[in-house]
């Protein structure tokens, strides 16, 4: 029941993530110095609020993905894992392209932990595949 819930879960985390960098796309103006006050993109929300439900959000739910199965072996949530996490990079990856390096020091430190926060996501799921691949090997 634990492993259907979790893929489930990131599978949504996939999902929230995609709107997510379609709507910062949309935007097209500065995701990272707008101090949160402009609604931009068809969602229609500031950047503070966007973030928090489209960015922290699946990033917690990616995670919680991987603790509530750690004992289960599934490949299959391990690749969506890896999958949420390198959206995230590459989301944070292009947002960072499109502001050419114009942003303040406190934005570079929010970029920096978000990339942060990817990179642990992408490990854990490949802990979740090889653990995976190990357990059918034998």
């Amino acid at each position: 029941m634990a492993l259907k819930a979790a893929i489930v879960m990131s599978v949504i985390s996939i999902a929230m993530l995609v709107i997510y960098g379609a709507d910062v796309m949309v935007a097209g103006h500065d995701a990272g110095n707008d101090n949160g006050n402009e609604k931009a993109g068809f969602l229609q929300m500031n950047a503070s609020v966007r973030g928090s439900i489209f960015g922290i959000v699946p990033s917690a739910m990616l995670i919680i993905s991987f603790f509530i199965t750690r004992k289960e072996p599934s490949e299959k949530l391990g690749i969506l894992i890896t999958i949420g996490g390198a959206l995230i990079i590459i989301g944070t990856a292009i947002i960072l392209g499109m502001e050419g390096g114009n942003l303040p020091d406190r934005a570079m430190r929010e970029f920096g932990a978000v990339l942060a926060i990817g990179i642990i996501i992408v490990i854990l799921g490949v802990l979740k595949i090889r653990k995976s691949t190990r357990i059918a090997a034998t």
